[in-house]
């Protein structure tokens, strides 16, 4: 069990001190109560969820309201991630969806609210299946005022974004009074993001990798990504052997070292244990530097957001370093 004496947190641009590793609610409907439930019985507090997660919201909301009321755990003790979802990434919309997420998940407020795409949507938009039609004009300073504003007004915490390149957060730094405490990318030992990594440490926002062991169950989904090639690797399973642990904490421990947060799921309760069991051992240098080595692949490319009407022709244009 992850004791809150031995989580690793990292302090935000807010003041605030985010627990490291996140348990992820993108898991399929049927579990997802139940994962929760296991993760906080676990010592996960710090939980990420998304306006597009499905129910995910909804059950994790209940699942919090019964331990509450267990008194396995208080409100203050918790860290909750939420996003919210292109097709409300307008400034009349941001605050309406931001509460009817703090109904669905029961709160007063979250601790994080993420962009969870740099891109705008209309309403009728389905994804993965987007239409030229689907894309609208984002007036990115105005909404972020309005984020800033949900942080005012008490709604969250601290504001953030995912997916954001380089040039996407610098053309943000440029007109935000608040900069951003979190960015959530890919990312995992096949995929370092040395560049966005750099410049996010350079301007204080703290990264946090979703697809930790490169997303290999969202390979038969709708929208599906991911990758086996971190799991795979023989450089992960040679370090692993070195530890007496998996390649999958391996790969979570190399977060860690690195300075990021990371975020971890699993219906699995094993593998939810095991998951946690990060902080009685760390690399070496020579561990990172053979990690460096592994070869690159991005498991998740965007490409639903790339097209004719998107603000992004191409995959490159969606990451853009400059």
């Amino acid at each position: 069990m992850l004791s809150p004496e031995n989580q690793l947190r990292l302090k935000l641009n807010n003041g605030d001190w985010m627990p490291a590793v996140a348990c992820g609610a993108a898991i399929p409907k049927e579990t997802t109560g139940e994962s929760m439930q296991k993760a906080l019985e676990l010592g996960y507090r710090h939980f990420d969820t998304a306006q597009s997660y499905g129910r995910s919201e909804e059950l994790l909301g209940t699942v919090l309201q019964e331990a509450f009321k267990r008194g396995l755990v208080k409100r203050e003790d918790l860290f909750i991630t939420t996003k919210i979802w292109p097709v409300d990434l307008h400034p009349p919309d941001i605050i309406p969806a931001l509460k009817r997420s703090l109904r669905t998940l029961q709160l007063d407020y979250v601790d994080m609210y993420l962009i969870h795409w740099p891109v705008r949507l209309r309403p009728e938009a389905v994804w993965p299946n987007l239409s030229e039609e689907d894309y609208l004009p984002l007036d990115m300073p105005g909404c972020w005022k309005v984020l800033e504003e949900c942080v005012h007004l008490g709604l969250t915490k601290g504001i953030g974004v995912s997916n954001w390149s380089v040039k996407n957060l610098k053309a943000l730094v440029s007109h935000a009074t608040i900069i951003p405490a979190v960015n959530q990318i890919e990312r995992h030992p096949g995929l370092e993001q040395t560049p966005i990594v750099n410049y996010c440490k350079q301007i204080g926002t703290v990264v946090t990798g979703y697809s930790a062991l490169g997303g290999p169950g969202y390979r038969d989904l709708a929208g599906a990504y991911g990758t086996t090639a971190v799991l795979e690797s023989p450089v992960l399973a040679k370090i692993g052997a070195k530890y007496d642990r998996t390649s999958a904490q391996v790969a979570l421990r190399w977060a860690l070292d690195t300075g990021c947060g990371l975020v971890v799921k699993s219906a699995n309760p094993t593998r939810l244990a095991q998951n946690v069991d990060l902080f009685d051992f760390s690399l070496t240098e020579e561990d990172l530097e053979e990690i460096k080595k592994m070869p690159e692949v991005r498991g998740l490319s965007g490409e639903w957001f790339v097209g004719p009407g998107s603000p992004y022709k191409t995959i490159d244009d969606l990451w853009a370093d400059e």
